[in-house]
Order: structure tokens, then sequence, then C-alpha cells
């Protein structure tokens, strides 16, 4: 470790260097003051009064409520007198502001122990006789006042009816041609703003978060998280400070701690954020914190570890042990298939001069696939990842943030409303600094997008972005992808002989470069594109259909959608994690997933076969069984079974109450969902999908865009009154999509339909398909993504087609 010397800070405690990277500093002996803020907002306001009101000298005194600055009053400081000249501050609404900033750094040097001591001697321990108090004088600049600005000046003076007891005199003056002879008044110039960044109203916050912090400890939990929102007063304090602007606050403890919280008076865990506030004031403290330290605050017996994490955004504060920091391995070692092609057993293939492009759910299986990409020496890695409902973990996206920028780059989107409550997708901040993109996120944000098209604009436009960078340095890339996003475009680009310009202007892309512009795209492609990998039905049927449409595909594609492992043993288990979500959020409501009149839409395909046989075997009540059922594979019909969707009675529709859809298509019509709400026997109605994206509601969705964005919206002819509201878990508060509520005054008619996950799939919402079900699954994409790589560099790469495990190829992607 180099030589550092202890740093002197500005509440008195020094910051001691412990090892590389550690900091600590004893707090325990900080006296706290609470409502300094108040008080200087108070005065500032009299001072306001009185300058509106009186035409001569300002003058007054005010005496200190000890409810609010009890710890003034126990130091016997029970009044706080103010003086200025008239026209002192005859520009005071000029600067205002500014002036009571100024006041709260006066009164709150009260916090810093080394000034207090000067103006306080005796409650800091220090002999009076020896050491008399100082008055303080504070200069600060501003051209209103005077061109050399002006200075405040606190004195303690000794009351003059009460002994022992004191009131602090502050005189505002001009530094040049001031009323007091400052010669003859004993004082010390504190002019060290800088160094410390005053969080205005510290208190309430600390309130505020140590209410939320007891409230997690109460139901057990050791983590509380602080999240950055518009009014969020905690963050837009620390944003003043060296920290800058975050995203997050996340508070960890343990089990002492815990029981210390609950055993304890709150004004004890309140002590203690007071003092870390205290801590984030001081620039030298938080100076360090920015440059990637962890500080120790010692506060008794507890000790805090403070630190940022991903990419300086979240401040941790980690009570009496630091962070356990996950990384990937820690997933990577739960899927021991997987593991293996990470670690080479078995193959000799690597991705070493690859530059690997993948769009995948954030999952903890693709964590674990993005340490195999780097444990195989893969160049770089690009990532744009498939978000809908539900949250993302915040131990995702430390490992995450965690990886090395220079090789890594992530990116995804976020749910939006507008104002009037129409759903769209934009940039999220939560993945890495996105600021080079701003045009993009800009146009992003205005084409007020659903979650398909967004997502698709994303990832072509980063994949162009890339492909762009690996041309001068004439790098290979690979797609890897879920979902059918990029690949199908690419193809049908190539195949249309367009140029690579009026590619790059489609998907929104700047180039400084002009060289390539001209060049047709697919010269591009085959010069620089290995191939593509795809995971899902959907981006396997959508490559179908371009071949179909074209003839012929311009890049070879690999894919794993219709793998006996994907198509049987994957589908059984996503069948169940839709159930699972949808019985967690209809309970969260107060509803059960047992007595709904069900219509399953797509019950012949594999996932529908297995969601039918788990329905009828466990999921509804006996006396519950009948499935409305629609396949367009049924090759014959009754009651329950129907091979077209337009075969359903509008009598029988209005028998149900959840649909469940994935046939990965939009079927219903408008028409019909005007029916289904004015007819049907219920108050409440559901939709739940189970096939990728926001396909199979896409013409619901539409529709009550549609209504909403109307002047006069109407239902079968009625004037009608739509709301849009959010799906709330009570317990987790977590959203689980929208609610809208549709009310006909003239029918007296009012239904409530419950769109789960916005549309998207509902078993997203929580775990996804377990750890151990998508291992052999993840496995097969990591070893056939290899495989092509290995085709490339052996001159083996098969000719532009689609090839599929189990049909046409072996897992490692060599011809069956």
């Amino acid at each position: 470790m180099t030589e550092e010397k202890q740093i002197h800070t500005s509440l008195g405690p020094v910051l001691v260097p412990v090892e590389d990277g550690l900091w600590e500093i004893d707090l325990t002996h900080l006296r706290i003051f609470f409502g300094l803020s108040i008080l200087s907002r108070t005065i500032g306001e009299e001072i306001g009064n009185q300058l509106h009101s009186l035409p001569g000298d300002l003058s007054f005194t005010y005496k200190i409520n000890p409810n609010i600055n009890h710890e003034l009053v126990d130091m016997h400081i029970q009044h706080v007198q103010v003086f200025a000249r008239a026209g002192i501050l005859k520009d005071w609404v000029l600067f205002r502001e500014e002036f009571e900033e100024n006041l709260r750094f006066v009164f709150g040097s009260f916090q810093q122990q080394s000034v207090a001591k000067k103006i306080h001697p005796e409650f800091y321990g220090e002999d009076p006789n020896r050491n008399a108090s100082v008055a303080l004088l504070f200069p600060f600049e501003t051209e209103f006042i005077h061109d050399s600005g002006y200075y405040i000046l606190m004195e303690r003076v000794a009351s003059q009816y009460r002994i022992g007891d004191f009131f602090l005199r502050i005189t505002i003056d001009t530094q040049e041609d001031g009323c007091l002879n400052l010669k003859n008044i004993k004082h010390e110039i504190i002019s060290d703003a800088h160094t410390r960044t005053y969080i205005a109203g510290a208190s309430k916050i600390s309130e505020s978060l140590s209410t939320g912090i007891i409230n997690a400890a109460q139901k057990g939990e050791t983590f509380y998280e602080e999240e950055n929102s518009h009014f969020s007063k905690v963050f837009s304090q620390i944003e003043k400070t060296p920290l800058g602007k975050l995203t997050n606050i996340n508070f960890y403890w343990e089990e002492q701690y815990r029981n210390l919280i609950l055993s304890s008076d709150p004004s004890v865990p309140l002590s203690i954020l007071k003092k870390l506030f205290l801590l984030l004031e001081d620039s030298s403290a938080s100076k360090k914190i920015k440059e990637g330290n962890t500080i120790r605050a010692v506060i008794g017996k507890v000790s805090v570890y403070v630190d940022l994490s991903r990419l300086d955004r979240v401040l941790n504060f980690s009570v009496n042990g630091k962070r356990t920091l996950l990384d990937s391995t820690f997933y990577l070692k739960r899927m021991p298939l997987l593991e293996e092609i990470a670690n080479g057993k078995g193959h000799t293939y690597n991705f070493d001069g690859v530059h690997v492009f993948l769009i995948h759910h954030i999952t903890s299986e693709i964590i674990s696939l993005i340490e195999t990409f780097r444990r195989l020496k893969v160049s770089s890695l690009d990532v744009a990842f498939v978000k809908y409902g539900g949250n993302i973990p915040p131990v995702y996206l430390d490992i995450l943030l965690d990886i090395p920028t220079e090789t890594f780059f992530m990116a995804g989107l976020e749910f939006k409303l507008t104002k009037n409550n129409t759903p769209y997708y934009g940039v999220s901040p939560l993945y890495s600094a996105f600021d080079h993109h701003s045009t993009f996120r800009h146009k992003l944000e205005d084409a007020k997008l659903g979650f398909f098209d967004a997502m698709r604009r994303l990832a072509i436009f980063l994949f162009l972005n890339k492909l762009l960078s690996i041309i001068s340095k004439n790098g290979k890339m690979l797609l890897i992808e879920d979902g059918g996003y990029v690949a199908p475009i690419l193809n049908e680009r190539a195949l249309d002989g367009v140029s690579f310009g009026s590619v790059l202007d489609e998907f929104w892309v700047e180039s400084k470069d002009n060289t390539f512009r001209n060049k047709p795209f697919g010269e591009i492609l085959k010069s620089y594109v290995i191939g593509t990998v795809e995971h899902t039905r959907n981006g396997y049927d959508r490559l179908v259909k371009v071949k179909e449409d074209k003839k012929e595909l311009f890049l070879p594609a690999f894919s794993i959608a219709i793998s006996k492992e994907k198509t049987q043993e994957e589908s059984k288990e996503v069948a169940r994690s839709i159930l699972n979500a949808l019985d967690n959020t209809l309970h969260g409501i107060g509803k059960v997933l047992s007595k709904r009149k069900l219509l399953l839409l797509g019950s012949k395909g594999n996932i529908g076969g297995f969601l039918k046989k788990y329905l009828i075997g466990g999921f509804l009540h006996e006396n519950n069984l009948d499935i409305l059922e629609v396949d367009k594979k049924f090759d014959s019909e009754s009651r329950y079974v129907k091979s077209d969707f337009n075969h359903i009675s509008d009598l029988e529709f209005a028998e149900i109450d959840l649909i469940i859809g994935v046939t990965g298509e939009s079927i219903i019509s408008p028409k019909t969902w005007e029916s289904w709400i004015l007819n049907s026997k219920h108050k409440q109605l559901f939709l739940a999908s189970g096939s990728t994206k926001t396909v199979e509601f896409a013409d619901f969705i539409k529709w009550i865009n549609e209504l909403n964005l109307s002047q006069n919206p109407k239902l079968g002819g009625l004037d009608l009154k739509i709301s849009f509201h959010r799906i709330l878990d009570p317990q987790t508060q977590m959203d689980l999509g929208s609610r809208i509520l549709f009310q006909i005054p003239k029918k007296e008619i009012e239904k409530e339909v419950f769109l789960i996950s916005d549309g998207s799939p509902v078993n997203f919402l929580f775990f996804g398909v377990p750890t151990e079900s998508m291992d052999p699954i993840i496995s097969q994409l990591a070893s056939v993504s290899l495989g092509m790589v290995n085709d490339y560099k052996s001159n083996e790469l098969p000719s532009a087609d689609l090839y599929a495990v189990d049909h046409q190829i072996n897992v490692w992607g060599k011809f069956l």
C-alpha cells in the first residue's frame, strides 16, 4: 500500500487509511444537531418580513424552540439576535436564495466540531479560561450588497439576566465600510465553504430513511432500497456533493443490527443515519468515496461501510461488514452443464477474435452465459437486455456493472407512461452509460413505441453501431438472440440489395465515417458477420417467413428453438412459471386462479398443451375443469374446442373472465373486446400472455390506447369513461401491470380489465423458468454458438440457411 496520510475533515474527526481502498473515521463522539436548517430558514424568513415592513435598521431577537433545536438549548444557547444596518440588504429579493444558503452554512458550522469548539469551547471539553469563546467571521461574495461582498459575524454572548446562559449575535455587514471594528473583536475567519456541502433537511431525510429501515427490519428483511424518484429530496441534496447524481441508496445489515433496531429507541438508528449524512457533507470524505474507496464509519459499537457501485450510481451503506459481493461465478456454479462448457471440458472451441452481440432476458442464467463467453475469450460482448415486467434484482446489476466497460456494453428499455397514461418504452438508465447515444434516446422517446418495435429499434441500432466499430479493425461478429429482433431484418435488407448507408439511416445510426455508406449492406454483412443464432420459436418462425418470402436467407442461422430439450422439457417449466405468476398476481388482488372461467389460446402448442394439463391437473377446482380452447391445429370442434376464435359465440365469450394466450400472434379484434366488456357476466376480467414480446394482445393494447386518446370515447355507441391504473402487489408494492377501468354511466356498467404485466409474458414477472431447467437450454445456446464460430474458423461454415438442433445439426453445429 502506498504511504497515505490521515485526512482532516470539516467534521473534526480524521480519515485514517486502513488498507488499499479502505479508510476509517470515528464518529462516535461527534455531536449531532437536529433542526439547524429549520432554524436558519426561520431566521431568514424573519429577515424577509422585517425588510418588507420596517424602514430602518434590521434588528430582532428570536427565542430558540427547544422542541426543534434542543441540542442548542442543552448547550445553554437560548436566543438568536440579528442586526444589519439599513440599506445593507436593500437588494434582498435578488440574492435571497444565495443568502439563505449562506445562513444555513453559518448555523451548520455547529455541526463542524473543529469550528464549534472555537465559539463554544466548554461544551467540547475545552477550558474556557485558557480558550475563551472566539467569534466566527464568514466572508461571502456577492456584488448585490457590495463589490467586495459582505460578511456574517456570529458571536456567543453571555446572557444579561441568566448566569450560565448565552445568546448568538448575528451581524450582517459589508467588508469595506462596516460599522464593526473587527480589530477589537477576537474572531476567526471561516472561509472553507467548499470543504462542506450542507445537505438541507438532513434531519428529515434521516427520519424518513430510518422509518423505512425499521419497517424492513420488522418484516425480517436485511436490506432496504431507496429509489431516486422525481420528487426525492434526498437525491437532489446529495447531487450537490462530490458524489453527484445517484439512482439508488441501498442499506444492508445483519441479524445483530436488526435486533438492535428492533430493541432500541428509534433515536438510536436515527442518530447513526444523521452522522452518516454529515459524513457525506464533508467533501474530502465524499471525494474519497467517489474515487472508488470504501469508508468505514465507526459509530460506537456499530461500523458502517460506505461505498458506491454500479458506475457510481448507487450509494451503499453496509452495517457491521462489507457488502457480500457476488460475481458471475456464483451463478455459473449453479449451472453444472454450462460451467463445463465455460471451462473447456469436452471441447477445444472458443470465441477468441470474435465480438458477440447478445439479445436476451436479464436473468441469472444469462449472467452465467455472459461469464461463459468471457471465460471462452470473447473479444467483446454487447448485450441488449429484453426486460418486460417485474423488478431486476439489485445484485444482477451490481455484477453486470462491475464487468470492465472496455469489453462489455449493455442497454435495455424501461416501461413508461405518457401524461394521458398511454404505455410506451424508452431507454433505461440502469445499464451502461448511454450518453454518446443521446440522439437515439431522444428519438425513441419521441416515437412512443410499444415494446416489440422499441426493442427492435434499440437492438438493431446497437448492432449497427457495433458493426461500424469493428469494420476498421477487420473484426468478426456473431449475433445471438432470443426472439427474432435483428436477424430477420438483416437477412431482408441484405437480400433487398439496399446500401449500408440506407440501413444506418433507417435505424437512426449517425456515422462520421462515410467510407462504407454506398457499399451494399450485404457486402458489409458478408465481410464482418459470421452468422446468427436463435433461441426462440418466434424468432425461428420469423426466419422461416423471410426464407419463404425471399426464397433464401443471406446469413447462416443456427437455432435451438425446436430441439427436443426446448420443445418438451422447457415448455413444461414455462407453463408452470406462467401459472405460478398468475396465481401470485391474482392472490395479490384478492382473487384465486382456481375459480376463473378460462379461455386458452394456443392450447395445442408446446406450452399450451402443458398449461391445459397442469390447469386440469391441480390449478382449477374439480367442479371448474371446463377450459374453452382455441387452436388452429384442432381437426374437429365441440362446445369447448374451437379451431378458430371466430367460432366462439358472444354468449360463450361472455362466460369467460380470464384469457391466457400462447399463440404468438394477436387474434382477437377490437369489436370482440368491445362485446366482451359490454356483455361479460363478470365485473373483473383478466388477460395474461405467455408468449414472447407484447404481440399476444397487441390489438387490445392498440384499441385501448385509441379509446384513451379519443375526445369522446364510446363503447357500443354509448359514452365511455376510461381510466388507467397500476396493479400493485400489496406486500412488495411491485408493479404487476395495468388495470383499465371502463365505465358507461348510462347503463351503470363498470368493468375492470387487468392486463397482467402490460401484455408481456407473465412468467417474467417473478422468477421465470428455474435455473435447473434452463441449464441444458442455455448450454445448447452456448455450444451451438461455439460450433458456428469453430465452423467459420475452420472454413466449414455451411451456406446461408436455417439449421435447427436435433433436426439438421447437433448441439455443436455439426450436421446430423
